[in-house]
């Protein structure tokens, strides 16, 4: 076998996973700093805030998201009100048309069924009318002509009867010939063209029927395509709002269990503490998706994690080490070793102590691994 070279691999020791992770992960942008922050190591109890921030720009935020999503909500109530306004106003004109189009429709039928024979007959009866009173005339003036021939003495007033009879027959005969003339203009004219009218008046309100059907149809679609973009607008600020006040209530970094504060945390199968612990200290900005500190219950098994020096060959799983922690040294075993480097370029191994984790109960304390010489 190869020989390894006495080696020294700084570690530090981490409870094993899954503790009670505290996690920075708001779900809007929002600057949180922070302002005090428990040391590492210390003892804290289920719902103790492990740090205090400045909620000052983040609470602006949610004054200002808060009227917002007011005011999406007033403008949400008055586009409703206004659709069933323009639905209800819809709804009366298009009745409004229908029931003029009907009319209309019952009008011409009534005239081709009823009125248009009762007018054809009233001017048939206008002409009977006049040829009947100029019957009467000229059977009166036959009847007196008779009697004045038999009478033997013709008087004056005779003479003028016969006359004005006479005239009346001729009038009676104009009032035929008006009679007929009238009558022939009814009913190419006046009669046929009322019904002409009367089709007309339907094509119009057939015709204002499906433009007001069609006008409002749209302006109701208007109204609704607005109200439902309001809909979501105000959806959308409620949702960003909601977000801001989980973010607050996230950002008061309260433990969620007893145990001992750790900065840092598990990131998949790595222990990722420095980046984070300079970011909590006294004016420290969080950036997003930071995982902040572990609460480790106080009889939680630890394990080590160390970073392998490059010139140091990577050892098999189930070898042994030498784990120095402060004045002690412990036996211990390399429970998982990949010779693939991680994103940042180490190796990193984990090494599992011979020893109850009372006796080095110390997590986040920075520990040294001696890999001795091994030879086949």
């Amino acid at each position: 076998m190869p020989l390894f070279a006495d080696s020294i691999a700084q570690g530090i020791l981490l409870p094993k996973k899954e503790m009670h992770a505290i996690s920075f992960a708001p779900k809007n942008v929002a600057d949180i700093f922070i302002i005090d922050v428990l040391p590492q190591g210390a003892k804290v109890k289920q719902g103790q805030a492990i740090a205090s921030s400045d909620f000052r720009s983040l609470d602006r935020l949610i004054e200002d998201m808060d009227r917002y999503v007011k005011a999406r909500n007033l403008d949400v109530l008055k586009l409703r009100f206004e659709l069933e306004q323009e639905k209800a106003t819809a709804n009366q004109k298009n009745k409004e048309a229908t029931l003029s189009l009907q009319r209309a429709q019952e009008d011409l039928k009534d005239f081709q069924e009823k009125r248009k024979a009762r007018m054809l007959a009233e001017e048939e009866e206008r002409v009977n009318k006049a040829l009947r009173q100029l019957s009467y005339k000229q059977e009166e003036l036959n009847q007196l002509v008779k009697m004045y021939k038999e009478d033997q003495v013709a008087e004056e007033t005779e003479e003028i009867i016969l006359t004005r009879l006479k005239n009346e027959l001729s009038e009676s005969d104009f009032a035929v010939q008006g009679a007929k003339l009238t009558s022939e203009l009814a009913k190419l004219r006046t009669i046929n063209r009322y019904g002409e009218d009367l089709q007309k008046n339907i094509d119009q309100w057939d015709l204002e029927a499906k433009s007001v059907a069609a006008k409002y149809k749209f302006s109701v679609e208007q109204k609704q395509l607005a109200l439902t973009d309001a809909e979501v607008a105000l959806k959308r600020a409620q949702d960003r709002l909601n977000d801001l006040q989980k973010d607050r209530a996230m950002a008061q970094f309260q433990s969620p269990a007893d145990g001992i504060l750790l900065y840092g945390g598990y990131v998949g199968d790595k222990w990722v503490a420095n980046s984070v612990a300079l970011k909590l200290r006294p004016g420290g900005k969080l950036e997003p998706f930071d995982k902040i500190a572990t609460i480790v219950p106080p009889d939680s098994e630890l394990i080590i994690q160390a970073v392998l020096p490059d010139s140091t060959p990577t050892p098999k799983v189930g070898d042994q080490v030498i784990v120095k922690i402060t004045n002690k040294q412990l036996p211990g075993t390399v429970t998982v070793a990949d010779p693939i480097p991680d994103a940042d370029g180490k190796r990193r191994i984990i090494i599992t102590p011979q020893a109850p984790a009372a006796e080095i109960f110390a997590p986040g304390l920075p520990v040294q691994v001696i890999i001795k010489d091994q030879q086949a």
